[in-house]
């Protein structure tokens, strides 16, 4: 009457949710609960590690099932106030975001995870349009032409003479620093 024992296909165009999927296959509630729970806290840990204030940055834990019934955890980091800084090292932070995981956690492969990073609507982002489409171009032409020496060049590289400044070793002169430009984090690539 029923059909009870047949399990439908799951459409993948379903949207995810921070809820289980009723018809995935041998999952645990209780698991995946404490599994998002402990992405929420490690992630808390990774931002007290490295500094970031936590209003700049949020975390998601979602469950999504794929057509092979089979589930997967993303986690979504959800930038909450723009920083160029905090975009520059974005993968470091997912990097020892995962890192923590894997200490408090070290049986799961959290490798497996999908790492997602989102923007949300009101950070304030200093670039709200995309470039005119020439700009592009002469990025690209730029980083053909200024790729840095290898590293084996600038050991064989000769010395310069040491500009003014601090006579201890380590310590750099502001004065003769050069300046990046701030506006665009990514004006090398």
């Amino acid at each position: 009457m029923f059909n009870l024992s047949k399990r439908g296909a799951v459409d993948s165009r379903l949207p995810a949710t921070d809820s289980v999927s009723p018809s995935a296959a041998n999952s645990s509630r209780g698991g995946t609960d404490i599994e998002r729970e402990l992405v929420r806290v490690a992630f808390k840990d990774t931002l007290r590690a490295t500094g970031v204030p936590a209003d700049w940055l949020s975390c998601e834990v979602r469950l999504v099932a794929d057509r092979g019934m089979a589930e997967r955890m993303q986690v979504h980091l959800v930038m909450q106030q723009w920083s160029g800084h905090l975009l520059r090292y974005a993968v470091a932070f997912q990097t020892q975001l995962r890192q923590c995981l894997d200490r408090y956690e070290p049986s799961v492969d959290h490798g497996q995870y999908e790492w997602v990073w989102r923007f949300s609507a009101d950070c304030a982002s200093p670039f709200p349009t995309m470039p005119a489409p020439e700009e592009w171009a002469k990025k690209l032409e730029a980083s053909k032409t200024q790729k840095p020496p290898e590293l084996f060049e600038r050991r064989k590289a000769p010395r310069t003479a040491a500009a003014p400044g601090p006579s201890k070793p380590g310590v750099v002169n502001p004065a003769t620093t050069a300046k990046p430009d701030l506006r665009d984090v990514f004006s090398h690539l």
